[in-house]
């Protein structure tokens, strides 16, 4: 089969008989179509979806999410990749200030909590990307649990697993924000993580597997790892060949098979590569943009109210890395501007989370942003992201 080249190193399923309510997440994250960072939903069940991303370098923002998220680096089969130390840091998404962070690895299923941003592969000053050699790319495979609408959180705080490290999961506040990591690899079996009136349970061993109502079923650990199925109301899986699986079951029935088994949601406009670039300095209402050097920009945003225009709280100019902001501004496209609110390095912000799309820059002292008619926001994003592009960026990695 023909596979995206940063997942040449994965394992996958020998030929199988097609089968309509099963296909796998490893299959299904190689195509070569798709592009990193795209939260692709897989599954549906009431409230709450089952979505799934790849990534060969660091996340380029922190994101506030509309409900509490559960991320969990799924096993790839390439042993390098599956063992690889991650980090992710949770913060307040007023001041930016970090609040907890977790240490993780393939199989921890950690709760980004509602309410607070979160940023797995956060880099220090300068935030250089990292520079790798031609055809070394390799992607890590992440599942992620979460609601597909706003949601107050019902998120179950697990203990932290037996022979884990205490700083595995390391509070920097009291009170502590909530934390919670699972190990789904070895880890003990039950409920691991909840979403509105849905649940996620991890079993070992299974006999059968049969929710009362129908769900989704992640193999985890078996015949067939990252196999993803859909067990409709008053149906059974068979556990042979299942060592450890996680399943998605709730008040409500599993929603019918998406459309992201069978095909990729067309682009939202042509990548950098594939169309002329926009020429810097770039004005966007008081929002302005100009080149500080191939690396970075300088944000400025001019307070609407002239009163504000010359106190101790107006932002002077940011420098924002080149590289990160142009991968956010087109993951912003990507999700059709649906992420709530995205936030790089330097304080600069996307917020959909309103009728209007904001673009911001959000500092300890205050936050100051353009709004953009939702109409008119994919254009500006597109304008945006076709100059901040540093020389010899491309969104096709290989």
């Amino acid at each position: 089969m023909n596979r995206h080249p940063t997942t040449k190193t994965w394992v996958f399923p020998p030929e199988r008989e097609p089968q309509v309510n099963r296909t796998n997440l490893r299959e299904l994250a190689a195509r070569p179509e798709r592009f990193e960072h795209h939260l692709t939903i897989v599954a549906q069940l009431g409230c709450s979806q089952l979505e799934i991303a790849t990534a060969s370098e660091p996340v380029y923002f922190a994101h506030v999410n509309i409900s509490d998220e559960y991320a969990v680096a799924l096993p790839t089969g390439d042993a390098m990749i599956d063992m690889f130390p991650m980090r992710t840091f949770v913060s307040d998404p007023r001041t930016g200030a970090d609040v907890g962070r977790y240490n993780h690895r393939c199989g921890d299923l950690v709760l980004h909590p509602y309410g607070y941003a979160h940023w797995p592969g956060k880099l220090r000053p300068p935030f250089t990307p990292i520079p790798f050699p031609p055809g070394a790319r390799r992607c890590v495979l992440t599942l992620v649990y979460c609601a597909s609408t706003r949601t107050p959180s019902t998120a179950p705080i697990v203990a932290l697993p037996e022979g884990r490290k205490p700083d595995d999961v390391k509070p920097y506040i009291d009170p502590p924000p909530p934390l919670s990591l699972a190990a789904l690899l070895d880890g003990p079996a039950g409920v691991v993580a909840r979403v509105g009136d849905t649940h996620l349970e991890l079993v070992d061993k299974p006999a059968r597997i049969s929710p009362p109502r129908g769900g989704w079923v992640v193999i985890l650990v078996g015949a067939a790892p990252c196999d993803l199925i859909r067990v409709a109301p008053g149906d059974s899986l068979d556990g042979a060949g299942i060592d450890r699986a996680l399943i998605l079951s709730g008040d409500a029935e599993p929603e019918p098979i998406p459309p992201s088994w069978t095909e990729l949601p067309l682009p939202p406009f042509a990548v950098v590569e594939d169309a002329p670039r926009v020429a810097l300095p770039l004005t966007i209402d008081t929002l302005t943009v100009e080149a500080a050097s191939d690396a970075t920009v300088r944000i400025t945003v001019t307070p609407d109210r002239p009163e504000d225009r010359f106190t101790y709280e107006h932002p002077g100019p940011v420098e924002v890395p080149r590289y990160w902001l142009a991968r956010v501004l087109y993951r912003c496209a990507l999700h059709g501007m649906q992420l709530n609110h995205v936030e790089t390095y330097g304080g600069f912000f996307v917020d959909d989370s309103g009728p209007d799309v904001e673009l911001g820059i959000n500092q300890p002292f205050g936050r100051f942003a353009v709004r953009i008619p939702r109409a008119e926001a994919m254009a500006t994003i597109e304008r945006l992201y076709r100059a901040v592009a540093p020389p010899g960026y491309a969104e096709r990695l290989t």
